[in-house]
């Protein structure tokens, strides 16, 4: 029965408490008075609670319901089916009892309900009324919108209210018939006119009360109306938008102001109904029987006058005339038969119209039966309200669904979309709502604005990564209540395996590239990205020819096993060992550049192939947004981060292409672990743990494009597509990363499609490419390298020595470990220091 904004309670303040007393309190007093201050203020608002509760109430909606449709139709309905003095008493008493809901309803709102019954802020206006806020004026226009802003009273719907009640008073029996005990009893010199003016009234007042239903429409449509949209409930919000309720609640007051003026002004522009044969035959009458008067009475005379009457009762069902004035004794029996229904008539059912002549002294008074017309005024006033109630919720709804379509749908669409961005910003939810965004255009500036928004949180997505979900959260979440971003707050505490990888040769590369190099960092990219992302791994950052990803673990699952991380360090290893064996692959989709630039990569590196080094470890990091307000990158800071940078780099040293701490190791599962061996032991000098290095050994000289030719998808030349920024983030199959910005200016080029099936671990025996790639390292060489690696621990460097030499000689001198090893002991000829502790210090 209010406006949707309408939540806060009324609270009220005893204005005396804050006038300065001149008695002296104590400060028990003060507090005690204080004390109970805050429980009355407390109580009543728990009672306005209460009362405001009730009256939203669907007993307390249906019963005002059902006495405003009594009040609307009942004097109509009487009319139709009970004409009386009986009647009159029914519609007086059920008015009454209408008119005291009413005004009961009234008062309760303007004691619980704060913005029902609004006030003029005297405060303001005593500042506005001044010569400096005069001067200081923006505009006259602007100066009296202010003034007529603090000095307005009441609301919309105490207004409404008013106006009902009102009405319904205006429209009691007793106040239209006060003063009429005697239905002669009228003194106009043109009751005709009265009649009419009378009867147009009536039907203004019968039109005021129809607009008292229009509340109704507006309380039923803020409970119950729920935005849902047209392609489905998963695009719904849960509750109706501020703005959405703001539209509907201007929209309904301006189409129920706008029939009440319709309703209050049609009845006063229509044509007077005046009964000019009734008018005629009454003044044929009243000049006959004056004539008779003053002249000679004849017997043809009365008769004549006789037969008058009789035409005047018989055309206008006229049932007494009364003449005054007159000093003859004549006596008609012409209406004395229809007399006697008098007595039995109601108010309602009698109309009158007197002929005055003031030269005279004489009048003519004649009462009519307006039964017919009154039930005929009835059954068309049932029609008329019926019709307006239905013109009044049609045109809401109307004017309503327009808005809501057009306007109210796409700002609730934007709104549940930026409250998804900061819930879950790497949600799949989220990228299914900006993917089918982004295929959404039917010209609307709206639309538009939801791709816009769409591709900025894409943007959002790519730009911070997992390490800026919080960042994106906290400064979109609309629960904050703050205007300010906040960017630079304290990180966050986290655990997460962490996979560092390097491009070989990059500066040499850059060198001959160019321009082109950034083609060859974003194909690289393209290729990690992809399936890092399948393997449910985040990027973090990249750094020209560096890329750093995360794998975020659940601390308290490390130590349960594999299954409870969900495989994380299994998908963490065969990510990294999947890009090295589909740039094997595509190796002319990685170095497809200009002729001219292919001339001078390979003549400066012949047989040049793309090769990058990777480091893996399991440790934590501080997540958290590094920089300034001027730039911000979202990153983690961490020894651990360091040390997969470490490892990384050592790749060189060792000759492998994946090097890996113990503490990643030990996340492994036992199908991972058979493909990898110990290649060393260590201890950093500012560290007091030793740990143990691993490697994944694969040859990538194996040639993969004879295992699978159909792993890309061949564009067509001249062909431009459109790079996703969401693709790359929102799922295992969306590689969108086509275009320019990988196949060259020309569009021409072949772009891998890579898939990647997460069916760990046994997927380290079922998956092909990995087979074959470790096929060359054999079962043999493992046993031997165990044997050296042990000889080595334990100080034995000669026997370590010969087992590790066997190694290099069955792997034709390429194994890296085995190199390395051998270098280290030789520096020591092949004797352990007599400080060896079974590591080595680095």
């Amino acid at each position: 029965m209010t406006e949707v904004t309408m939540e806060s309670q009324h609270k009220i303040t005893d204005d005396d408490e804050q006038q300065k007393s001149h008695v002296s309190v104590s400060p028990l007093d003060n507090h005690e008075e204080t004390t109970n201050g805050n429980g009355c203020g407390q109580w009543l608002d728990a009672r306005k609670a209460v009362v405001n509760r009730q009256i939203d109430s669907n007993v307390t909606v249906s019963i005002m319901l059902i006495a405003t449709t009594c009040i609307l139709y009942g004097g109509d309905v009487r009319t139709l089916i009970a004409v009386g003095a009986g009647g009159d008493l029914a519609s007086l008493i059920l008015s009454s009892i209408v008119l005291v809901l009413f005004v009961t309803e009234m008062a309760l709102l303007c004691w619980c309900k704060e913005k029902y019954l609004r006030r003029p802020n005297l405060v303001v206006l005593k500042n506005l009324l001044t010569l400096d806020s005069w001067s200081d004026r923006d505009s006259v226009f602007s100066f009296w919108a202010q003034i007529a802003n603090a000095s307005h009273f009441g609301s919309f719907y105490f207004w409404l209210d008013l106006l009902s009640a009102l009405s319904i008073v205006i429209g009691f029996l007793w106040v239209n018939r006060l003063g009429r005990d005697d239905p002669y009893d009228i003194d106009s010199t043109d009751t005709d006119r009265a009649t009419i003016a009378g009867e147009n009234s009536a039907r203004v007042i019968r039109m005021v009360r129809l607009v008292r239903l229009a509340k109704f429409f507006k309380y039923f449509s803020t409970d119950n109306h729920s935005f849902a949209s047209s392609e489905g409930s998963s695009d719904a919000t849960s509750q109706e938008s501020h703005v959405g309720a703001e539209m509907f609640d201007r929209t309904t007051k301006k189409v129920v102001v706008g029939i009440l003026f319709m309703l209050l002004g049609i009845p006063l522009l229509q044509p007077d109904k005046s009964q000019y044969l009734t008018k005629f035959s009454m003044k044929m009458a009243f000049e006959h029987r004056k004539w008779i008067s003053t002249n000679v009475i004849e017997e043809i005379e009365i008769k004549q006058l006789d037969f008058v009457e009789a035409f005047l009762i018989g055309r206008s069902h006229c049932i007494d005339i009364m003449y005054n004035g007159f000093n003859d004794t004549i006596q008609l029996d012409t209406v004395s038969s229809s007399r006697s229904r008098l007595q039995e008539m109601g108010d309602e059912a009698l109309d009158s119209c007197t002929i005055n002549d003031d030269d005279y002294g004489t009048s003519m008074t004649a009462l009519f039966d307006v039964t017919g017309r009154n039930r005929e005024d009835s059954f068309l006033g049932v029609l008329l309200t019926s019709f307006v109630l239905v013109l009044l919720g049609l045109a809401i709804l109307s004017f309503n669904q327009d808005i809501h379509v057009l306007v109210i749908l796409p700002i609730e669409h934007m709104m549940h979309l930026v409250r998804e961005v900061s819930e879950n910003p790497l949600g799949k939810q989220l990228s299914r709502m900006l993917d089918n965004n982004m295929h959404n255009d039917d010209g609307m500036e709206t639309t538009r604005l939801i791709r816009t928004i769409s591709k900025i949180a894409g943007l959002m997505r790519v730009g911070f990564g997992e390490a800026g979900a919080d960042i994106i959260g906290q400064n979109l979440n609309f629960s904050h209540g703050t205007d300010r971003m906040n960017l630079l707050g304290n990180g966050r505490k986290i655990h997460s395996i962490f996979g560092f990888c390097d491009v070989r040769q990059f500066t040499d590369t850059t060198e001959c590239l160019q321009e082109e190099v950034m083609l060859f960092v974003n194909r690289i990219a393209h290729i990690l990205h992809s399936i890092v992302v399948q393997c449910d791994g985040a990027v973090n950052k990249n750094v020209g020819d560096a890329f750093l990803l995360t794998w975020k673990i659940d601390i308290a699952n490390v130590t349960h096993g594999c299954e409870d991380h969900n495989y994380a360090a299994d998908k963490a290893l065969y990510s990294f060992v999947k890009t090295m064996i589909e740039m094997c692959r595509h190796e002319d989709f990685l170095c497809k550049f200009s002729p001219r630039t292919l001339s001078e990569l390979y003549e400066r590196m012949p047989g040049y192939k793309c090769r990058i080094g990777c480091g893996l470890h399991f440790g934590w990091a501080i997540e958290g947004a590094i920089g300034s307000s001027k730039k911000i990158d979202a990153s983690y800071i961490s020894p651990h981060v360091y040390m997969t940078e470490s490892l990384e780099g050592a790749t060189k040293e060792y000759g492998t292409s994946i090097l890996m701490s113990e503490p990643f190791y030990d996340l492994l599962s036992k199908e991972a672990m058979a493909g990898c061996r110990k290649v060393d032991i260590v201890k950093k000098r500012d560290s007091e743990r030793v740990t143990s290095l691993y490697t994944y050994d694969i040859d990538l000289g194996v040639e993969f494009s004879k295992i699978k030719k159909k792993t890309c998808s061949k564009l067509p030349q001249r062909r431009k597509t459109k790079f996703s920024l969401i693709a790359v983030q929102s799922g295992p199959n969306d590689s969108d990363l086509v275009g320019s910005c990988l196949t060259g200016e020309n569009g021409d080029g072949e772009i891998p499609t890579i898939k990647v099936t997460n069916s760990f671990p046994k997927i380290w025996r079922t998956d092909e490419d990995v087979v074959r790639a470790r096929s060359n390292f054999s079962g043999k060489q493992r046993e031997i390298w165990a044997l050296g690696m042990n000889a080595f621990e334990a100080g034995q460097w000669g026997d370590a020595r010969d087992h590790f030499n066997s190694v290099l000689d069955q792997s034709g001198g390429m194994d890296g470990p085995s190199r390395f090893l051998l270098q280290r002991m030789e520096e020591h000829n092949f004797c352990a220091p007599s400080s060896w502790q079974g590591y080595r210090q680095t």
